[in-house]
């Protein structure tokens, strides 16, 4: 839908928080069924932002602008007209909004929605959002970004939206996911499978009053600071393509690195996708974290799976590690049992983020060292099973496992030595000797990939990229029997 920045945007107001708003730029055309802009929060209420809960919010901008109360009645009411080196700020309030102007608060309340709205659209328009403050505390964003920014009341804090058009949308989230030196096939690649990602969930988010969230909850953008000549030149040699499977837009989800092999859609979200089909991933084998290693110890796992044990019985010293997998590889669950028999379980994602919380990526630090992904096998090769040599009734000598020592008292008795304890003590002719019944030592996790290991490899679509294919080839490897078209 289009609408002018009068008295049409005012008849729809009221519907803001069950409808998502797309007021037409003139210089953004919609592709027939592709929605000429996208609406991005930035601060929201929602658990998936970085940015939340925030009490107030400071911007300023750059180019012409005016700040709008699109609440007022009977139409939009001028506020002011912001000047490059003001700062202002939206304060939430029970009934609603109040602005401040380089510290001066304005005498009236708005009910909001406000928006900063652009006179004109101009590529050299921009609105900074400066800070936000939650729980009492200051903390920087420090992002600029093109088109409007709307700040309204969540009825408990102050959201910032960024409503632009949708091509200029995917120049911060192209530049965000991958970088402006990549190889330009790539780049269309990943220009055209975050376009499709918009459409196809566009209407995902339209309660909260937007439509993407700007993290990798749903795609990472961060405005203009991460656009560059060479995003820019492939979402525009793009534009308004996007993947269809029998016709329909796809739900094109993309990580950074499959490891090798990708996964079907059902084994990460449940629902079986049938353009988001597994398959071997050679391309994915030699860049980025295509391989990982995480080193630490059997005492280390088993403290961290029972901090992580909120109410339940926690895992005594641990005998064994099993994994369970998927076709492709990836753990699907990791059984341990202690000594004693006891056993716990751990999905792959929760086992590995015991470890690396998030899976995430530290920069200036070797992630290869890191925990990051459920994609790994286990080397136990430093790693001691403890076992002993008995003399049983028979007078034989046998070799057992510490994990299963029993005595037989004087009386014909027979007792678990030191029962869940992870030792157990010999008192012979040169005193008493201490013996551990736990496995022991350095347990090495061999990984592959980054990511949920679902659709595109990013990597992958580098390597690709750099030996020639075309981003329609990368797309076509990646997402199953689809086809690119701009005739949607």
């Amino acid at each position: 839908m289009s609408c002018s920045n009068g008295l049409q945007t005012k008849a729809l107001v009221s519907l803001f928080t069950v409808l998502v708003l797309v007021c037409a730029f003139v210089a953004s055309p919609a592709f027939a069924g592709i929605p000429a802009n996208v609406r991005v929060g930035i601060v929201t209420t929602n658990a998936g932002s970085a940015y939340r809960n925030a009490s107030s919010v400071a911007f300023s901008v750059k180019g012409s602008y005016q700040i709008i109360d699109l609440g007022a009645v009977p139409g939009d009411d001028l506020i002011g007209t912001p000047a490059e080196n003001e700062i202002w700020q939206v304060y939430y309030l029970p009934a609603g909004v109040q602005l401040y102007k380089n510290g001066q608060p304005l005498e009236k309340i708005y009910t909001g929605p406000v928006v900063v709205r652009e006179t004109a659209h101009d590529s050299a328009n921009r609105v900074s959002l400066v800070s936000f403050t939650a729980g009492g505390s200051v903390q920087s964003i420090g992002r600029w970004y093109r088109g409007n920014m709307e700040f309204r009341s969540t009825g408990s804090s102050v959201a910032a939206i960024n409503e632009l058009p949708l091509e200029e949308y995917l120049y911060g989230v192209v530049g965000r996911e991958l970088d402006n030196a990549w190889p330009l096939e790539a780049l269309k690649a990943q220009a055209v499978a975050a376009r499709t990602f918009t459409v196809g969930n566009y209407n995902k988010r339209v309660v909260e009053g937007f439509n993407m969230l700007d993290t990798t909850t749903d795609q990472a953008y961060e405005g203009v600071s991460r656009e560059g000549a060479n995003v820019i030149k492939a979402v525009q040699e793009t534009a308004g393509q996007i993947i269809l499977y029998n016709g329909a837009p796809i739900s094109a989800n993309y990580h950074s690195n499959s490891g090798g092999h990708t996964e079907d859609s059902e084994n990460v979200w449940s629902n079986a996708l049938p353009y988001l089909r597994g398959k071997p991933d050679p391309y994915s084998t030699k860049r980025g974290l295509a391989n990982w290693t995480y080193t630490t110890t059997m005492d280390d796992i088993r403290n961290k799976l029972n901090q992580s044990v909120q109410n339940g019985s926690q895992i005594g010293p641990i005998k064994s590690l099993q994994l369970e997998k998927y076709p492709s590889g990836r753990v699907k669950t990791v059984i341990i049992t202690d000594i004693n028999g006891n056993t716990m379980s751990k999905s792959g994602n929760e086992f590995g983020q015991l470890f690396n919380p998030g899976f995430k990526a530290e920069r200036n630090a070797d992630n290869t060292k890191r925990f990051m992904s459920r994609f790994f096998d286990i080397n136990m090769g430093q790693v001691t099973t403890p076992s002993f040599s008995v003399l049983n009734g028979a007078g034989q000598t046998v070799t057992v496992e510490g994990a299963a020592l029993y005595g037989v008292s004087e009386y014909g008795s027979v007792g678990v030595l030191n029962g869940a304890n992870a030792e157990f003590y010999v008192l012979d002719a040169a005193g008493t000797s201490s013996f551990s019944k736990a496995a022991t030592g350095t347990v090495v996790f061999e990984g592959h990939g980054w990511g949920h290991g679902v659709g595109m490899s990013q990597w992958g679509a580098y390597e690709m990229a750099v030996q020639g294919k075309s981003y329609i080839d990368i797309l076509k490897f990646y997402y199953t029997g689809v086809e690119v078209s701009s005739n949607y």
